[in-house]
C-alpha cells in the first residue's frame, strides 16, 4: 500500500502539462479545488429549498381533566394553520431566487478564477522569457569577455576590459537566477489554480508575441455581478411582498372529538360525546408588521441604487482597461517595431567601428547596456499588455458573453 502511494506520489510530482492562455483558464474552471467547493452553495439552497413554502405541521392537541367519582373529560383535537395571503408562493419564489443565486455566485467565481488564470499563465510566461533574455545577454558578454582576452594576449585590448566583460555576463547570470526565484513562485501560484501540485512542470505553447491587431472593443456580455445585483433588486420586491403577505399570521382550523363524564342527579353519572369545529385567528393590532415592511424597503432602494452604481462601474470598467490594453499594445508595438530593431542596429554599428579601433572598449559596453536595458522594457511592454488584455476579458464578460 505505502509502495503503490510513493508511486502515486511520484507520478503526481513528474507530471507535466501543456498550456495556452485559455486552457488554463479551461482548467482552472475545471479542476479549482476553491471552485469545487464554492459549487456546493447550490446544494445548499436546493436544500434550503425543499423546507420553504410548505405548511406547517398540523398540531396535535390532548386534554385530560377528572374530578370525584370518576367525573372528568378528554378532548383530542387536530389544528392546521393556514395563510390567509400568499405567503407560501412569495417563499417559493424567494428559494428559487436563491438557488439562481448560489449559481450565479459559482459563475462570478469562475470569471475571477479565468482571469487569475490567464494572468497566472502570462507571468508565468514573462518571466520564462526573461530567463532566456539573460542567458543570451550572459553569453554575449562572455564571448565579448573571451575576445578581449585573446585581444590582450597580443596587446591590442586590456585585461581590465576583458575582465569588466566577463563580470557584466556574471551580472546576467545573478540576474537569470533571481528570475528563476521568480518563475517558481510563478508557477506554484499557477499550480495552486489549477489545482495542481506546485512542482508540476508546466510546457507553455503560448508565448508573449503580440497579435497582430489590437482586439476591438465590445459591449459587456454576460456578468455574473450584474445579473447578482440585478437579482437582488427581484428579491426586494419579493421580501416587501412577503413582509406584507405576513402582517397577518396564520388562521388555525382545527377539529376535535370531546367525551365528558358528569353527574346530572337524580339520574347520577351520564357520558357525553362532542365533535366540533376550532378556529383561531390572530388579530394584528399590536405587531402588524409596518416596522419591518418599512425595513424591506429601504433594502430594496438600497439594492436598486447598488445596482445602477454596479452597473456605471462595469461600463467605466470595460471602456477604461480596453484603454489601458490599447496603450499598452502601443507601447509594446513601439518597442517591438522601431526601438529594438534601432538599437540592435546600434550596437552592430558600435562593433563595426569598435573593430576598427575608432572607440573605445567602454563606448561598447555603453551600447550593449542600452539594448539590454531596451530588450527588458520591451518584454515588460508586451507582458503588461496581456495581463491588461486578461483584465479586459474580465471586465466585458469574459468567457461567456450570454447567459447559459
Amino acid at each position: 500500500m505505502l509502495a503503490a502511494l510513493f508511486a502515486l506520489s511520484a507520478t503526481c510530482a513528474s507530471a507535466e502539462f501543456a498550456l495556452t492562455a485559455d486552457s488554463a483558464a479551461r482548467l482552472a474552471r475545471e479542476k479549482n479545488p476553491e471552485l469545487q467547493a464554492a459549487r456546493s452553495l447550490v446544494a445548499e439552497a436546493e436544500g434550503r429549498a425543499r423546507s420553504t413554502g410548505r405548511l406547517t405541521n398540523p398540531e396535535l392537541e390532548i386534554e385530560v381533566a377528572g374530578g370525584q367519582d370518576f367525573e372528568g373529560r378528554v378532548s383530542v383535537g387536530l389544528t392546521q394553520r393556514f395563510p390567509l395571503t400568499a405567503r407560501l408562493r412569495l417563499e417559493r419564489n424567494l428559494s428559487a431566487l436563491d438557488i439562481e443565486r448560489a449559481r450565479l455566485e459559482v459563475r462570478q467565481k469562475e470569471l475571477q478564477l479565468t482571469w487569475a488564470a490567464r494572468a497566472a499563465f502570462y507571468e508565468l510566461a514573462a518571466t520564462r522569457e526573461a530567463m532566456a533574455l539573460a542567458a543570451r545577454q550572459a553569453a554575449v558578454a562572455k564571448g565579448l569577455a573571451g575576445s578581449l582576452r585573446n585581444s590582450a594576449s597580443t596587446g591590442l585590448a586590456s585585461n581590465l576590459d576583458a575582465g569588466q566583460a566577463a563580470l557584466t555576463g556574471e551580472g546576467f547570470e545573478v540576474a537569470r537566477e533571481a528570475i528563476r526565484a521568480d518563475e517558481a513562485l510563478a508557477a506554484g501560484r499557477l499550480a495552486n489554480l489549477l489545482g495542481l501540485r506546485a512542482d508540476t512542470k508546466f510546457i507553455l505553447k503560448e508565448s508573449l508575441a503580440l497579435p497582430k491587431t489590437l482586439p476591438a472593443n465590445r459591449s459587456i456580455g454576460f456578468r455574473p455581478d450584474l445579473r447578482l445585483a440585478e437579482m437582488a433588486v427581484e428579491a426586494g420586491e419579493a421580501d416587501v411582498s412577503l413582509a406584507q403577505a405576513t402582517r397577518w399570521e396564520d388562521v388555525g382550523v382545527g377539529v376535535f372529538v370531546e367525551g365528558e363524564r358528569f353527574r346530572d342527579e337524580p339520574e347520577g353519572i351520564e357520558p357525553e360525546a362532542l365533535v366540533g369545529v376550532r378556529l383561531s385567528l390572530p388579530l394584528p393590532l399590536w405587531q402588524n408588521g409596518a416596522g419591518k415592511v418599512a425595513e424591506k424597503q429601504a433594502v430594496q432602494e438600497r439594492q436598486r441604487k447598488h445596482l445602477e452604481a454596479l452597473r456605471l462601474s462595469a461600463l467605466n470598467q470595460a471602456l477604461a482597461t480596453h484603454r489601458a490594453m490599447a496603450a499598452h499594445y502601443r507601447a509594446a508595438t513601439l518597442a517591438e517595431s522601431r526601438v529594438l530593431p534601432a538599437a540592435r542596429q546600434q550596437v552592430a554599428d558600435i562593433e563595426a567601428v569598435y573593430q576598427r579601433g575608432e572607440i573605445d572598449t567602454l563606448t561598447l559596453f555603453r551600447g550593449r547596456e542600452r539594448l539590454a536595458e531596451f530588450e527588458t522594457s520591451a518584454l515588460e511592454a508586451r507582458k503588461k499588455f496581456h495581463l491588461a488584455r486578461s483584465e479586459w476579458l474580465a471586465a466585458v464578460g469574459e468567457p461567456a458573453t450570454t447567459q447559459p
